[in-house]
């Protein structure tokens, strides 16, 4: 049915709108309906309200044991140049720099994590990392009926139950639910890996990622990790209980969402310049990735295939990119270190809002990206600049409109002006 639904219907449009009201209204249902059953009939006392706290809190208010890294950071807010000129005030910025929180390690005590979130349970309370604020922003958990979020009395209801969870003595939480996105993995899941690893004391302790991650992320994972470390792989919903479960400070984040109010202040997107560098080093300097092979192209744009938020018109881009020296790239066929090394040369990239973009972290100070986007209401334009100009890359925007796909939000096609690539390219050589 859903292999029927894909090839035969999803094109079109009104049925999109009705599987996606149908499907939320559904997990909805099966959620308060599910919940009802496990609180009035068995109980439930697993499914009781907890509290919401933030690492950084519960640290201080039980004088938990923390490991610093790193101090607090002043990250810079770049102000990026926009084609069309008009759309520049879709990119600016509230102030001119943000600080990012002290970066350290945890060492929670009888606490338990799940596959698929990086919040942990200790005791009547659940631990969140100190960037998230559940009055602003929605979760994939709760969008997946893992968790219920009460925003206004910053509580939080455990939907997931393992009767039976792994026991520890010692381990390092890495679970995330977005950690199977390529882009939030380089950026929020395998620096905090890396800056754990290069720990000497910790070098015993074993590492819990999500189960079924993708081959490239898996391979990035072992170049961070190196060899002998134990690394367990944890499914979505099973749990692990141990004695003193360490947990590394967020590095980067943005929401997943946005709660309903489209008021209230919200993410674009914030991280930590010294994770993301450190990362660039240790990646970049690998032996794998400092082999030298075939010559990597310096002008590059990144085509996408994805089925959401593409180009329509990338044709008509991809000709006149090919004729100002750029060599068309397809990062989906390329494994890991071949990304690496293909970004870590490049001294201009192109591309449209992805995933693959966040390669970028790879590229050497100065050098020029470009992104392709949708004008949105509820774009998160500021998300690639945030990331990118704290590594000294100069970040430059193009504005399409959007043209297909319109229910799809954010996610829609959109349409790139051929005089904006032009300007962008002259811009691009005279920076």
């Amino acid at each position: 049915m859903a292999i029927f639904y894909r090839e035969k219907l999803k094109h079109i449009r009104l049925i999109r709108i009705v599987v996606r009201r149908v499907w939320g209204a559904s997990l909805s249902l099966y959620s308060n309906l599910e919940n009802a059953y496990k609180c009035c009939l068995l109980g439930g006392t697993h499914r009781r309200r907890r509290s919401l706290s933030k690492q950084r809190d519960y640290v201080e208010q039980n004088a938990i044991f923390s490991h610093k890294l790193y101090d607090f950071e002043p990250i810079p807010l770049a102000q990026p140049i926009v084609y069309p000129v008009k759309h520049k005030e879709y990119l600016d910025s509230v102030g001119d720099h943000l600080v990012f929180p002290e970066l350290s390690i945890k060492v929670l005590q009888e606490a338990t994590c799940y596959g698929g979130t990086n919040m942990v349970l200790v005791g009547a309370e659940v631990i969140h990392h100190d960037l998230y604020d559940c009055k602003s922003d929605l979760t994939s958990e709760e969008l997946h009926c893992k968790v219920k979020v009460f925003p206004k009395k910053n509580q939080i209801r455990w939907l997931m139950e393992d009767q039976d969870p792994i026991r520890l003595s010692r381990a390092a939480v890495f679970v995330d639910a977005c950690a199977e996105n390529y882009a939030h993995w380089l950026t929020e899941v395998l620096p905090r890996i890396m800056l754990f690893c290069l720990e000497d004391s910790y070098k015993d302790v074993p590492l819990i990622v999500n189960d079924g991650l993708h081959e490239n992320i898996m391979s990035s994972l072992e170049l961070v990790v190196g060899v002998g470390r134990e690394v367990l792989v944890l499914p979505a919903g099973r749990a692990v209980l141990a004695d003193e479960l360490f947990v590394t400070s967020v590095v980067g984040y943005v929401p997943f969402d946005r709660r309903k109010n489209k008021f209230m202040e919200f993410s674009q997107g914030v991280f930590s310049a010294y994770a993301l560098s450190l990362l660039r080093e240790t990646i970049s300097g690998s032996g794998f990735c400092a082999e030298k092979g075939a010559a990597s192209p310096e002008k590059i744009f990144l085509k996408r295939n994805s089925g959401l938020r593409k180009v329509v018109n990338t044709i008509e881009v991809e000709k006149i990119l090919v004729g100002k020296g750029f060599v068309v790239v397809e990062p989906e066929k390329l494994s890991f270190i071949q990304q690496v090394k293909l970004f870590s040369h490049a001294k201009q990239v192109i591309a449209p809002t992805g995933a693959a973009l966040a390669n970028a972290i790879f590229c050497k100070s100065g050098v020029k990206v470009a992104v392709l986007m949708a004008k949105n209401k509820d774009m998160i334009y500021r998300y690639w600049v945030n990331m990118l100009s704290p590594l000294k890359l100069k970040v430059f925007y193009v504005l399409g409109e959007m043209h297909q796909n319109l229910d799809l939000g954010i996610h829609g096609d959109f349409y790139i002006e051929a005089h904006d690539v032009l300007n962008l390219l002259n811009a691009m050589e005279e920076e």
